[in-house]
């Protein structure tokens, strides 16, 4: 019995200037720059020779495609886009904390700031004791809500609700009681 083995690269299967490595029963091609599949038929244009990668940016070919990676300061397909480390001008005041976004940025602010920058100092309203008659302050930002006793009303709780009272009787810190006329 006899093995015949055919030469299967006499047949010149590698297209494109391909190089035929003949193996036992089948072949395999190595192709040139630009060119792909099993015998070298596929073009595969080399994306990056265009440079489509702007500001720096390094391009890595794909089959069919590219990837851009960019620069630190730079973003997008094709790193086209400035992204601008808007922290490093230090635009958060009085000790807040700043976020870098693409194209923008966040602050934080510590207790007592408020604004896009932190700028604003957030005074604590309620420390003056603005509410009357026994009302409860809750500081709001840049402003304070007064929440009055039963009997009182307005802004500070300064207006009693009974004007016509004349005498107010009080038996313990519970117990009111008020006389009419």
């Amino acid at each position: 019995m006899y093995v015949v083995d055919i030469i299967e690269c006499n047949s010149n299967p590698c297209k494109n200037g391909g190089t035929c490595t003949d193996r036992v029963n089948r072949y395999t091609c190595k192709c040139r720059a630009g060119y792909t599949g099993t015998n070298c038929e596929t073009v595969d244009i080399i994306e990056c020779n265009s440079n489509p990668c702007m500001n720096g940016g390094t391009c890595t070919d794909r089959v069919n495609r590219y990837t851009c990676k960019c620069r630190a300061g730079y973003t997008g397909t094709n790193c086209e886009t400035v992204d601008i480390i808007e922290c490093n001008s230090n635009p958060c005041m009085n000790g807040g904390t700043c976020t870098d976004r693409v194209n923008r940025y966040t602050c934080k602010c510590r207790a007592g700031y408020t604004g896009t920058n932190c700028e604003t100092v957030d005074i604590i309203e309620c420390n003056s004791n603005p509410c009357m008659n026994g009302g409860t302050c809750t500081d709001r930002v840049n402003r304070y809500t007064c929440k009055c006793r039963a009997g009182y009303t307005g802004t500070n709780c300064e207006t009693g609700m009974y004007n016509s009272c004349i005498d107010v009787k009080h038996f313990d810190d519970n117990l009111v009681v008020w006389v009419y006329n």
